[in-house]
């Protein structure tokens, strides 16, 4: 299929997020030609002429442009600026406050990412392997998980949280093990906020990271939250960006592994509700038929999870056969030469399954043969070549620009982390020469 299967509509979202890096790489974020065109950027997933075929234009888009290398190098560091300008590195001593014109920026720009996570898993492949991506997206959760709620964090943690459940719900084993990895399941544990949406998408994550059938049991304000929720998205047929009725169904299905839940929800007539529910809602699968079965029936949770991994098997073959049929190869001049060039992810190289940084159940502090740099603003292209550096030697390499003020004579500190820092580290100071 060649690009210009789907007209103008393909050429202008190109080029709308080719305007939005540029303007990004030159700083330009605060102008209201950025702002626009971060608004494109969202509306390019439903626009207002949508072709018939909208799904594979959304599939397109995702597997041709934002999966692009050059491309999502630039997008997520559009999204760690946006969110270090939102939530500051300094926020837990000099900035009491987000600074909520860029909150509702990196809402926008989140939830543009989540859209296209929807519809093609290769793309959200590459985010949930981004190092830079996730190490954002847990500094963010952490901070909010400490600071008082304004009315621009509730929706903000909210997308978040969604985005990482977008993901989950793709029930692919390696998604699942990296975000656990992250540590981000021992962060929203602890949250305390009392925002339902909040409470509803933690529960989800929860649900997706389990790995006891007894984390699965929900308490009863909890189950009443989700059935809520239920009724509204998927038996009411209401659109929810947050709470998508395809992912609230994989989460029904495995609430139901646990027998009280099982129980409670049968009690709730919730398979009534599911029988009369048109065949549409399958979404290309068995889905609804065997959501029936596990929720109607005693299925040992052997047979019940087999079931599931089947079901999440054939919607993964769905979405990935639908990307080959739409997705380009490129000879000669690829989309990627009219984008701007960035730095690599440092996750890109990594195996499948591990992250760059690990973070353990029990120890939310676990560094494993990093190095960090702190350096003063005014010393940053020199911190820089240093970073390049070590790079070339295959070294993973953090910043850590606000340590530097507590070491006045020396303008960088490399910080080598063989093991966990709780135990040992070796530093090696690099002196100013000019």
């Amino acid at each position: 299929m060649s690009k210009n299967d789907f007209g103008e509509l393909y050429e202008a979202t190109s080029k709308h997020i080719k305007r939005l890096i540029i303007l990004a790489d030159s700083k330009k974020y605060a102008t209201a030609e950025f702002g626009e065109s971060l608004k494109s950027f969202l509306n390019s997933y439903s626009p207002e002429d949508a072709p018939t075929n909208i799904t594979e234009y959304r599939t397109k888009v995702a597997v041709d442009i934002l999966s692009k290398l050059s491309v999502f190098n630039n997008l997520i560091s559009i999204y760690r600026e946006l969110g270090r300008m939102a939530i500051p590195l300094s926020y837990s001593t000099f900035n009491p406050l987000p600074c909520e014109k860029w909150v509702l920026k990196l809402m926008e720009f989140q939830q543009s990412l989540t859209n296209y996570m929807i519809v093609s898993i290769s793309f959200t492949q590459k985010l949930i392997k981004s190092d830079i991506y996730l190490t954002e997206v847990r500094r963010i959760l952490h901070v909010i998980s400490t600071m008082r709620m304004s009315e621009a964090i509730l929706p903000l943690t909210t997308l978040i949280i969604c985005a990482l459940n977008t993901a989950l719900a793709y029930e692919y084993n390696s998604f699942t093990k990296i975000l656990r990895d992250y540590g981000l399941r021992n962060i929203l544990t602890r949250y305390t906020c009392h925002d339902p949406k909040i409470k509803l998408a933690i529960n989800i994550f929860l649900t997706f990271t389990y790995t006891d059938i007894s984390q699965l049991h929900l308490k009863e304000q909890y189950v009443e939250l989700f059935v809520q929720q239920f009724h509204y998205t998927v038996i009411g047929r209401r659109k929810n960006h947050c709470f998508d009725a395809s992912i609230l169904i994989k989460v029904l299905r495995l609430l139901a592994l646990n027998s009280e839940n099982r129980i409670e929800l049968v009690n709730r007539d919730i398979v009534h509700h599911l029988i009369l529910l048109p065949d549409s809602q399958s979404y290309g699968t068995n889905e609804l038929s065997t959501t029936i079965h596990i929720l109607s029936s005693n299925v040992p949770v052997i047979d019940a999870t087999q079931e599931i991994l089947s079901l999440a098997e054939a919607y993964r073959s769905n979405i990935a056969e639908l990307e080959e049929k739409v997705r380009t190869y490129f000879e000669g001049v690829s989309i990627d030469e009219f984008l701007l060039p960035t730095e690599p992810d440092i996750g890109d190289d990594q195996s499948e399954d591990t992250p760059s940084v690990v973070v353990e159940e029990g120890n939310t502090y676990h560094l494993d043969g990093h190095i960090m740099i702190s350096y003063s603003h005014n010393d940053y292209k020199i911190a820089l070549k240093i970073k390049e550096s070590l790079e070339n030697e295959e070294i993973k390499v953090f910043y850590l620009s606000y340590i530097y003020i507590y070491i006045q004579q020396e303008f960088i500190i490399c910080i080598m982390f063989p093991f966990a820092y709780r135990y040992v580290f070796l530093t090696v100071s690099c002196h100013s020469t000019h």
